[in-house]
This record gives C-alpha cells, structure tokens and sequence, in this order.
C-alpha cells in the first residue's frame, strides 16, 4: 500500500481524484490532504509518504520544498497541462491532465507511484569534478590554493572555474584584480532562480581569465550572505559540474554542522553556500598553516566537523614548511591525530607570495619553476590521476623525477 499526502488546489475535481484513489485496485492509501506548499511541507514530517500529487491549481510550491522532496526521495507527481512548466522547476513525475476526465490521470498516477512508468528525465549530462578548499581559521591557505591549483588544473587541458563561497570575507576578487561590478555568486544564483536561458548562464556570468579558467567571485558585501538560496546554491554547483571539468570552490574559514539545512530549505543560511558546496564536492582539501597553531585548528575542526568531508576524498595540504625534517614530523602528527594519509606540504617562499599579490596574478604564473609551482603542479596532477578526472584526461602525464620528489610528503 502506497501513502500519498495530496494537495490538489482549488479545483472542482478534488474531492473526485482523492475518492478514486482510493479505489482497493489503485494500492494507495491518502494520507493527507493537503492545502498547499506549507501544508506539504509539515505533512511530511508527521507522515509517512511515498509520494506527493499535486496540480497546476496548488499554491506555494517552490523549488525548495521540491528540493526537499527529492533529498527525501518523495517523489513528486504533478497533474498538470503544462509538462514544460514543472520540467523547469525540476519535477519528473507528470501525468497530462484533461480537463474534461481528470480522472483518467488515476492510473497514470498510480503506475508513476508503482514504478510501472519511468519518470521523465533530461538527458544525461556528462558531470565534471567539484573540489572543495576549506580550512579552519583565517590564514590557512584557502585562496591561495584555490588559485594556484585551479591554474595549474587547467594547464592540464581541464576547463576550470574557480568559485569564492566564503560569506565572511571573500577575497579571490580582489587577489585577482578583479573589477568590482564582476558578476559573481550572488548574480548566478539569481539567474538560477529565475529560471534563465541555462545555456548563457556561464557564457554570460562567468569571467574568464585565460584558456581553460574562469572565475566566479564572491558576495559583494558580506551582509548579501541572506540573499544566497539554498535551492539555487544546490543547482548552481550541478550546473557548474555539467559546464565546466574542474569546479575549484573557496568554501571559508568558518564551518558548522546545519542540520536545518535538510529540512528548512526556503530560508537563508549564513552558512549554506559552504555546506552545499561541501555536501557537492568529490574532493575536499583541508588547508592549513604548518605550525602548532595552524595543525591545532586542524585537528581540533577535523574531528569535530568530519561528517562534512564524509561523502568526498579528503586531503591534507600544510603551507609553510620550511626543512624536510619539519615537514616528516608534521605530516607524521596529522595524519596520526586524524587518520588522514594523503597530506601535502608545500614551501614557504614569501617573496613570490608577495609579487603574486602586488602583481594580482599567480606564482605559478611569475615562476612556473619554482619548489611552489612545482608542488602545487603534483598535486593537481595526484587529485586527477586519483579522481574521475583520470577518466576524461584519457592519461595523465606521469610526474617528473623532480616532481615526484617536489610531492613525496604526499601519502
């Protein structure tokens, strides 16, 4: 038996449908009839439901509770005369409505409940890679690997974008010398919930920089952080995968557990654009600065925040190292206090640092020889070779001798 919660609106045919669904050959029981998008939404966390019907008459239904939906996995099935509309707001599930036997879409309904008929779905798009870099505390690195690994990433023929969802204090703007009326995070996101024409999203919002790499920068203002929707953050991680084949994201420095997140979709998050972009990401790598404070934060936010990072690859990435002793025994105190084998250190080479930030450009791109270039070079080439990306570069070049020494810290 099926337990469906139905919200079919203001329509003559209400009390008609819900009376025939209920007919011992259809298998489905009505749980709840519902008022609207508000009403569903509380329904469902009191009721048990193995789908929801609605119509073109019902109120409220927004892409957060259809989000909601889908993260629930209650199918959503609507009766509607406009396929075309519900395809845009994400929903899969349709059965065509005619306006002078609304009950012919029964059956429909009910096979869609059953399983009989496959759900309508857009064809399958091949998906890039999302790295997320976080870090616990300010100055552990976040940028500067963002920067310095997406440029490299794309020096691999990957077509790279690198995104700053920091809504504290976004900076990859203004380390890149950028424009300060770039469109950026917030402007994507509104072109998402307005449903735009997708296929100028990226062409239209995103800078590109050079061959291979684009950048979508941060909020404006750090006090827009309330205009960001978690619906539209979900989609345009999807819809950076699906343009791009390295989604390369700045996720800040301050993390919480949001369980709310779940559940309370429609309303802002000061955290969401991190979360959403951890809970997207295949790959995650953890920055920090290679001294006691620098590997304390890690630990002590590592073990208390790692369901986070459970659904991606983790590493570890220490900036700062300054003898090959140094980096043996930190690497040895991370990955012991945390279990984390895969940990990276990288050089300290403050002058190249700073022309990078005064000439606003790479330090892979003033000195592409350099210990730094060469490290962040291995790493780039270690998360493609051991990701999916190894799939669409076909073969990655195997690393030099000197790289191979450059990155032998990495486990």
């Amino acid at each position: 038996m099926k337990n469906v919660i139905v919200a079919l609106g203001l329509v003559e045919w209400e009390s008609m449908f819900v009376s025939g669904l209920g007919h011992p050959m259809f298998g489905i029981s009505v749980q709840r009839r519902c008022v609207d998008g508000i009403d569903i939404r509380a329904a469902i966390q009191v009721v048990e439901c193995h789908g929801v019907i609605v119509s073109d008459a019902t109120p409220r239904i927004d892409q957060d509770l259809i989000a909601e939906l889908r993260e629930l996995d209650i199918p959503l099935i609507a009766i509607t005369s406009d396929c075309e509309f519900w395809s845009d707001q994400g929903v899969t599930k349709f059965a065509q409505l005619d306006d002078k036997n609304p009950l012919q879409a029964l059956k429909i309904v009910s096979e869609l409940l059953r399983g009989e008929l496959p759900p309508v779905v857009e064809e399958s798009k091949v998906t890039g890679i999302h790295i997320a870099v976080a870090g616990f505390g300010g100055a552990s690195g976040r940028t500067t690997t963002v920067k310095e690994l997406s440029l490299q990433l794309s020096q691999l023929n990957m077509r790279t974008v690198m995104i700053d969802a920091d809504t504290y204090g976004p900076s990859l703007d203004q380390e890149l010398g950028l424009d300060v009326s770039t469109n950026g995070l917030l402007e994507l996101c509104r072109v998402l919930e307005k449903k735009s024409a997708k296929g100028k999203l990226f062409a239209d919002l995103v800078t590109q920089l050079r061959t291979g790499l684009s950048v979508v920068p941060g909020l404006p203002r750090v006090s827009r952080w309330t205009d960001l929707r978690i619906s539209a953050l979900r989609e345009l991680w999807q819809e950076s995968k699906e343009n791009f084949d390295v989604v390369v994201t700045d996720v800040g420095a301050i993390l919480e557990v949001d369980q709310s997140l779940m559940h309370e979709t429609s309303l802002p998050r000061r955290h969401a654009a991190s979360l959403t972009a951890l809970e997207s990401a295949d790959v995650t790598i953890i920055c920090a600065r290679a001294d006691s404070v620098g590997v304390a934060r890690l630990v002590r936010g590592y073990l208390e925040l790692h369901e986070l990072f459970a659904k991606s690859s983790v590493y570890v990435l220490l900036w700062g190292i300054m003898n090959e002793a140094q980096a043996r025994d930190i690497k040895n105190a991370v990955t012991r206090h945390t279990g984390i084998e895969s940990v990276s250190c990288i050089d300290l080479d403050w002058e190249l640092s700073r022309k990078a930030l005064q000439q606003t450009t790479f330090m892979s791109a003033l000195n592409p020889r350099s210990e730094v270039s060469v490290q962040y070079q291995g790493l780039a080439k270690l998360i493609a070779t051991d990701s999916k990306l190894s799939q669409t570069l076909g073969s990655v070049t195997p690393l030099t001798k000197r790289t191979r020494k450059s990155i032998r810290r990495v486990a």
